[in-house]
């Protein structure tokens, strides 16, 4: 079956989101709807109607005269993220070793992924962010729950960029922690240690998120402009 071309707003929504996600459009950039249509040479409505779907998504914000900027973290929001996080990923370990032997399909991604992190260039932090991502996304997606892989996958977008950006201006001081960390997880979903799984997933992102409060707080916006309820 031949495949369909993009819409213009299917379009302008991928152009925008890639330079996101990639840190070329940084955190806390205004991006003016008429400018990105002329680069495009299309109207300015598919590339509106593509913002206010990224402003849905978490990585816009429409801001009061500014218009639409790339979303910028605050450091509460990082916490709040990575929370969320150990939460989902400690929450998935025991059913994702209980299935990991009935996917034989994400034991191969897994094992790609971290031959591939072992060969990361210290300076390339938008393909190590993604591996990250393919790999702690391949645990949720063993736990069979799709809502939770769901969940995982909206959070995830809305840090990546901020994070991609503000990685490549720091060094990767844990890269090689990191890859080891990653080994031991994937031994533990051979062995079927969920229990073990879940204390390893546990550190390794508190040693990640204590690595962020080092550099990070550089890079965001302050708490204050945080929404509260």
């Amino acid at each position: 079956m031949e495949k369909q071309p993009l819409s213009l707003l299917e379009w302008a929504y991928a152009h925008i989101r890639d330079q996101i996600m990639s840190g070329e459009m940084e955190p806390g950039k205004k991006v003016v709807v008429n400018q990105v249509a002329e680069s495009l040479s299309i109207s300015p409505t598919p590339v509106k109607e593509a913002m206010n779907r990224l402003v849905a998504e978490g990585l816009m914000d429409m801001l009061p005269r500014r218009g639409f900027v790339v979303k910028q973290l605050s450091m509460d929001e990082i916490r709040n993220i990575m929370d969320c996080r150990i939460m989902m990923e400690t929450f998935a370990a025991i059913p994702a070793a209980e299935n990991f032997h009935a996917h034989p399909e994400i034991q191969v991604k897994m094992r790609e992924v971290l031959r591939k992190m072992a060969d990361v260039q210290a300076n390339d932090y938008v393909t190590a962010n993604q591996y990250e991502q393919i790999y702690h996304g391949s645990i949720i997606r063993l736990t069979e729950n799709r809502k939770l892989t769901e969940l995982y996958n909206m959070l995830m977008g809305v840090s990546f960029s901020f994070l991609v950006y503000a990685s490549s201006r720091h060094p990767m001081e844990r890269h090689e922690a990191a890859h080891q960390e990653h080994k031991l997880m994937y031994e533990c979903l051979e062995e079927g240690e969920g229990k073990k799984l879940e204390l390893l997933i546990r550190t390794h992102l508190e040693n990640t998120m204590k690595l962020y409060e080092t550099f990070l707080p550089a890079y965001t916006k302050e708490d204050t402009n945080v929404s509260t309820f």
